[in-house]
């Protein structure tokens, strides 16, 4: 976001060069004081610890303007004049031998006085075309319309409200005849300016320009009553806009001591200059049309409408999902198999012959039915089957848990600090002379367990007899 500092030009004399210790060569035309720090905020952006001064304007001097007039000007007066009325005689001037048009001119005029001669000098030091016409006339190339310009603006100076003064002039002498000194200008004075200086460009002043602005305080909603706000509106002109077209800016000032208010109180202009800032402000902000970013869109219909459109229907995942941790397949437990009952088989005797020549019936293995504890006779044919023995169950050992081996220093037997010569010794046992004790190994303690651990005795199972095996099968 682009955002134009309400700043006006930097101020020369920010680096001035100065050297600790030497005084100024030039002294400074100004006076800073300072008047306090608070925080500034210019829509989103914020500045903590911000400088404010104010920056009294000295007087400029004025040139005193030249008491004595240059010396072409008056060896032309004098050449001129000096054969009108000699100074210092009360007697008649002697009769010219050449008559010319400044003469006639001047024939008003009964004396000429050092005052009126100071007069003069003084007005041709102002009017160039009056030197230029004493220096013509002293040179003798003036004409004769030149000769009566000349005689009339000496006769204006000359004029019947200095007759008094000429008088007084000629009745004092000549050594207490001072020159004339014309009145020095009033030097103008300039308004003070406000300045403000970032925390994180100390090296940096700037001015705050002076546009149709307006003051105002706010109370503060976190203490209210005790501390207030101060919100400037300001008429910016922007560098990247046409100057007919301002931009306006709110400052926020938070919570400013009262020095800040007063000055900027002062250098607004009061309350008359306030209501005329408003007005101003006013009117700019009904002919200023509200302009939207390309990323800003008004409030209407085609906001909702866009809104609906960017609508999510489906369940976003993660760009970067985080470890899938799969469930260990658990173990079954092996099933064993019920044993089987085996059915003996009678053996059958050998067939005998009958009379009859037919052979006898054989008895089904299906309908013979045995004792158990009689032992009965099995083929050879035939294999025998064992029942499985039942499997012991042996205890599981303990795990074996290793003691952790404990990092520290031999001779102190401090922990957490670093080791040298192998791992032993700390810096500060080193540095004491303590790394000359007989090092002994450490050996971890033995378990109990690990010492005397009762072996379960073994036993040899007893092979009994299958009674279903015949003996004449073994």
């Amino acid at each position: 976001m682009l955002v134009d500092l309400p700043t006006g030009k930097t101020p020369g004399w920010e680096l001035n060069g100065r050297v600790r210790g030497k005084p100024d060569l030039v002294p400074p035309a100004h006076t800073l004081h300072f008047r306090g720090r608070c925080q500034i905020e210019i829509g989103p952006h914020s500045f903590p610890e911000t400088s404010f001064y104010e920056v009294q304007y000295h007087p400029a001097p004025v040139a005193p303007p030249p008491v004595a007039p240059p010396p072409f000007v008056q060896s032309a007066w004098q050449s001129q004049y000096s054969s009108y009325v000699p100074y210092g005689l009360g007697g008649q001037a002697p009769v010219m031998q050449h008559t010319s048009p400044l003469l006639s001119s001047l024939s008003s005029v009964t004396s000429i006085t050092p005052n009126l001669i100071n007069q003069v000098n003084a007005a041709a030091a102002s009017n160039p075309t009056l030197a230029n016409l004493l220096q013509i006339a002293a040179a003798g190339r003036a004409t004769a319309e030149q000769l009566k310009t000349l005689g009339l603006l000496i006769q204006s100076l000359a004029s019947p409200e200095s007759s008094e003064a000429i008088s007084a002039a000629n009745s004092m002498p000549s050594s207490s005849a001072q020159p004339h000194r014309p009145v020095a200008p009033t030097p103008s004075v300039k308004e003070f300016d406000l300045v403000f200086q970032y925390y994180e460009a100390s090296h940096e002043r700037w001015i705050l320009p002076r546009v149709p602005v307006i003051c105002e305080k706010v109370a503060d909603a976190r203490a209210p009553g005790l501390t207030y706000d101060i919100v400037l509106t300001l008429a910016l002109p922007s560098p990247r806009v046409t100057p007919t077209s301002p931009q306006i800016v709110t400052i926020r000032l938070r919570r400013p001591p009262p020095a800040i208010w007063e000055t900027i109180w002062r250098w607004v202009g009061g309350e008359e200059k306030l209501n005329e800032n408003r007005s101003i402000l006013d009117n700019l902000k009904k002919k200023t049309q509200r302009a939207y970013l390309a990323h800003r869109i008004p409030q209407n219909s085609l906001l909702t409408q866009l809104q609906n459109a960017a609508a999510l229907n489906y369940v976003m995942r993660p760009i970067k999902p985080g470890p899938i941790v799969a469930p260990k397949p658990k173990r079954k437990a092996p099933q064993r198999k019920p044993p089987q009952p085996t059915l003996a088989v009678q053996p059958q005797p050998p067939p005998q012959a009958s009379e009859t020549g037919t052979p006898a019936p054989v008895a089904s293995a299906s309908t013979s039915t045995l004792s158990p504890a009689t032992p009965t006779p099995m083929p050879r044919s035939s294999s025998a089957t064992l029942p499985d023995p039942k499997r012991r169950k042996i205890a599981s050992k303990p795990k074996q848990t290793l003691p952790m081996i404990e990092i520290r220093c031999v001779s102190c037997q401090q922990t957490d600090v670093p080791l040298i010569l192998g791992g032993r010794f700390c810096r500060p046992c080193v540095d004491s002379g303590k790394a000359t004790t007989v090092y002994v190994p450490y050996r971890p303690p033995q378990n109990v367990y690990q010492q005397n651990i009762p072996v379960a005795p073994v036993y040899a199972q007893a092979v009994r007899p299958n009674p279903s095996i015949s003996p004449h099968a073994r």
